[in-house]
């Protein structure tokens, strides 16, 4: 949960970049994506922000927590976001296919790659791959009952499980191609001169499962992750959820990450991490008091 958090802070202010290329029907430049790359460059900075993926992240941690259904803290959580206007970027809080299902009663038919990157929670929470998978459709087809949304949440949650039972990344990268048919034999410099913003599932997810099985820690995963471009914070996102079941998340990062995030998901990953028992659980409580 809080890799996922952390990678929508860092990839939130390149996402605008990339939004703007995308509006000029460009690609953005190879020699900018790459400068994140450098370690000497900073993930956090003042033009970060929380975005819709964290709040929908901590949606589904608090429906966890409480025994709730999973649409009610959705709703609860995005209703609350939209109140607020615009975020920090001058934007709708959320894509307008999204708000429309916040505020009707009409099940959301979404291809899009809003559900895997929020569904990190369960992947964590349960211990059985049947009861992640079973709860992760719950989560999903409220508002994202689309085969290609489903199909892309299915393949975090088994990953971030695959992981959670120490199996390679050689077995998971079969496993992710056998079941899902997507192609994880790509070129990280073809994407970061070449790749292109999609919100779409089928175009994010195989990107995503390649640049963390192609990391060697968790701020590598990020890095390279952000230097692909595309729905930058989304991507980070997706990453981030699923490198925090393999890799320790850095210390420093815990400090910069608390600036960002509102006290109500503070507190929210503390009563998730109280409840989850992972290789860094007991870590994340103590850095996040």
């Amino acid at each position: 949960m809080l890799g996922a958090i952390i990678g929508d802070i860092v990839g939130s202010y390149l996402e605008v970049e990339e939004i703007k290329a995308k509006k000029l029907k460009k690609v953005r430049d190879y020699t900018e994506r790459i400068k994140i790359l450098d370690k000497n460059v900073s993930l956090f900075n003042d033009s970060c922000s929380y975005t819709d993926d964290s709040v929908l992240t901590t949606a589904i941690a608090a429906a966890l927590c409480s025994n709730k259904d999973y649409e009610f803290y959705l709703k609860k959580y995005g209703l609350q976001e939209l109140s607020l206007g615009l975020d920090k970027y001058g934007r709708k809080r959320f894509s307008p296919g999204f708000i429309h299902w916040l505020t009707s009663n009409e099940q959301g038919t979404s291809l899009g790659n809003g559900a895997a990157m929020r569904v990190s929670p369960i992947a964590y929470y349960f211990n059985n791959l049947n009861e992640i998978e079973a709860n992760a459709l719950k989560a999903t087809v409220c508002s994202h009952n689309h085969g290609e949304a489903v199909s892309a949440v299915l393949a975090v949650c088994d990953c971030i499980y695959m992981l959670r039972k120490r199996l390679s990344k050689e077995d998971i990268k079969s496993y992710l191609q056998r079941e899902y048919s997507y192609n994880l034999n790509l070129d990280l410099t073809n994407l970061q001169k070449n790749y292109s913003f999609s919100a779409k599932a089928q175009d994010t997810i195989p990107p995503a499962l390649f640049c963390f099985l192609l990391a060697s820690d968790f701020e590598d995963a990020l890095r390279k992750a952000l230097s692909i471009g595309g729905d930058s914070d989304t991507i980070a996102c997706i990453v981030g959820s699923i490198s925090e079941a393999c890799f320790e998340i850095p210390d420093y990062m815990f400090n910069e990450v608390k600036k960002y995030i509102p006290l109500y998901m503070q507190e929210i990953i503390l009563k998730y991490y109280e409840r989850v028992n992972t290789f860094q659980s007991r870590k994340i409580l103590k850095m996040m008091r």
